[in-house]
């Protein structure tokens, strides 16, 4: 009985030692998984320990980059550049302004108020201009730009800064002020340099115009009078030949002059209704006779819906249509030519095509370059200046469009003219009333020139028109007679010696309330930019350009004499009228 009681007790003592013995194993796995967490813990922060080391060594060495750069901006930095707090006091600066003051390092101004450093460096209407625009800066979030003077070396050389002033922000708090000064001094200098030698030039071109177009409008002038005279047919001939050659002439004098107003950009076009047909049909006149002259073909071809009235400037569009069909003509030995216009889409199209000498590849570079003729050994014979296609390129460019070309050296070239199409207003009654010459007989006119010749051509072409003028060879003596005598227009040369047409202009306005309004025209072979505007300040009210063309004769008296003068002839009928 015992023994039966010692093997129960021992087997719950068996029991109890299993159940602690799974206690204690369950309570070692927690532990272990609690260790095994623990240790996950530890490295990664052990991980994050060496991230933020290695991030602190790149910041640092970032840092001492971002030092070494700042460094060396402020000391190699050519502007002035000053840092100021709110309250104007300097924070920073680039060394250009310790360099230009002369000082040893940057202690000497940290913490000053920008006045104590600048006052006895700046002029002080400068000094002024920059407290202006800092007290300004405190309430205006703008840019500041203003100019100062001043002498930063003290030796009596005042140079030139062009000033900038904003205002520093950080949260949309004012956090200080960034103060830059640029010396223009050098730029300024060279500006004043190229203005003067731009000055030089248009003076140079405007006496060159006025020397070179004074025979040339006594040549012209006396060329158109002779052709309206009886002649024989040798006479005629060589009437036409002198007016060819002068107009030739003439066109190489506003090559260069039209040249210098692109140049400068003081090329305008002066846009007006034109009628393309007629523009067209005096080109293939003029080209027929220069083809035949030369035994060659030419092709012309006006597309049906190419239309008639245009809105552009008509004396470009001609200007650039004549100059590429001339050198079509010079540079074609044999062979044709064919023009095509047509309207594509909104452009105006013109094709002129050659079987001429052509361009090499290596050459198209120079093409539309001033002052550049190519293949000269083949081209020995044939006479300009090299800015035609310079000229025509820019003009078409003036004009919204382009020219381009293809070309087969041996073969020939086709240039393509490409201007935008604006469609104008049908004008034929007013335009063919404009070129009828009238009668006015009972016109009082003055012609003011102090060269004879001048004086003769003009009496020549306004008894064209029945007029006979009152001459006078200089400014003094035109104020006199104009002192003596109501004129109805006054045509006033521009250069003369003594008193020049500006001044003598000046004088007749004042003489009496008459001449206050009467028209004064300026006759002048200054044809550079700026001059009608030069004229118009002088009071004038119109411009004549020598050589003078009796169309552009006609077109200002009929604008400036008064209407009940003009006796106008009957208008012509033609024959598809007549019964």
């Amino acid at each position: 009985m015992l023994e039966e009681k010692n093997d129960l007790d021992l087997q719950t003592e068996y029991a109890a030692l299993l159940e602690e013995v799974g206690q204690l194993r369950r309570e070692n796995k927690k532990l272990d998984r609690e260790m095994r967490n623990q240790k996950r813990f530890l490295d990664k922060v052990t991980l994050t320990i060496e991230a933020k080391d290695a991030l602190g060594k790149a910041l640092t060495v970032e840092n001492a980059k971002q030092k070494s750069y700042t460094k060396m901006l402020l000391k190699n930095c050519p502007s002035i550049i000053i840092l100021l707090d709110t309250q104007g006091r300097v924070v920073m600066s680039t060394a250009a302004l310790l360099n230009a003051m002369d000082v040893p390092n940057f202690d000497y101004i940290k913490g000053k108020h920008y006045e104590e450093v600048l006052s006895q460096y700046l002029e002080p209407e400068s000094m002024g201009v920059l407290r202006e625009n800092f007290e300004d800066k405190l309430s205006v979030n703008t840019v500041k730009d203003f100019d100062v003077q001043a002498d930063f070396g003290l030796t009596g050389e005042v140079r030139f800064f062009g000033g900038q002033l904003l205002r520093l922000e950080e949260r949309g708090v004012n956090s200080g002020n960034l103060l830059l000064m640029t010396d223009v001094t050098d730029l300024l200098r060279e500006k004043q340099k190229a203005e003067s030698a731009n000055q030089a030039k248009s003076q140079f071109l405007a006496t060159m115009s006025h020397e070179i177009r004074t025979p040339m409008n006594a040549i012209m002038g006396i060329g158109e009078i002779l052709s309206r005279s009886k002649l024989d047919d040798y006479q005629k001939k060589y009437i036409d030949d002198i007016r060819n050659s002068s107009a030739s002439l003439l066109t190489i004098i506003n090559d260069l002059l039209d040249f210098s107003k692109i140049e400068s950009r003081k090329m305008e076009m002066v846009n007006d209704d034109y009628d393309l047909h007629t523009m067209l049909d005096h080109l293939k006149s003029m080209f027929s006779v220069l083809c035949k002259d030369k035994g060659l073909k030419l092709y012309w071809e006006q597309r049906q819906d190419l239309p008639r009235w245009i809105y552009g400037d008509d004396s470009r569009v001609r200007q650039v249509l004549t100059n590429i069909l001339s050198n079509a003509v010079k540079y074609t030995p044999g062979g044709g030519i064919r023009f095509m216009a047509s309207l594509e889409g909104e452009e105006l199209c013109f094709c002129i095509q050659d079987s001429g000498i052509g361009i090499r590849e290596e050459d198209r570079e120079k093409l539309f370059k001033p002052f550049e003729q190519l293949d000269l050994r083949k081209n020995r014979g044939v006479v300009g200046t090299g800015l035609g296609l310079a000229i025509c390129d820019k003009l078409c460019i003036l004009m919204g469009g382009r020219l381009s070309l293809s070309s087969i050296y041996g073969e020939g070239s086709t240039f393509f003219i490409h201007i935008p199409y604006v469609e104008g207003k049908s004008s034929e009654e007013k335009d063919q009333e404009e070129l009828l010459e009238f009668q006015a007989p009972y016109a009082e006119v003055l012609v003011v020139d102090d060269i004879e010749v001048n004086l003769m051509v003009a009496e020549a072409m306004l008894t064209i028109f029945g007029i006979s003028p009152d001459l006078a060879s200089g400014g003094l003596e035109a104020v006199k007679m104009a002192q003596q005598k109501n004129y109805d227009v006054i045509f006033m040369d521009q250069m003369m010696p003594g008193m020049d047409g500006l001044e003598a202009t000046a004088l007749i306005r004042e003489s009496n309330a008459y001449n206050k309004t009467v028209p004064v025209v300026a006759l002048s072979a200054n044809a550079v930019s700026g001059a009608a505007e030069m004229f118009a300040d002088a009071q004038m009210n119109d411009f004549l350009a020598k050589p003078i063309e009796i169309e552009a004769l006609n077109r200002c008296l009929r604008k400036w004499l008064p209407q009940g003068m003009i006796q106008n002839p009957p208008l012509r009928t033609s024959t598809s009228d007549i019964d």
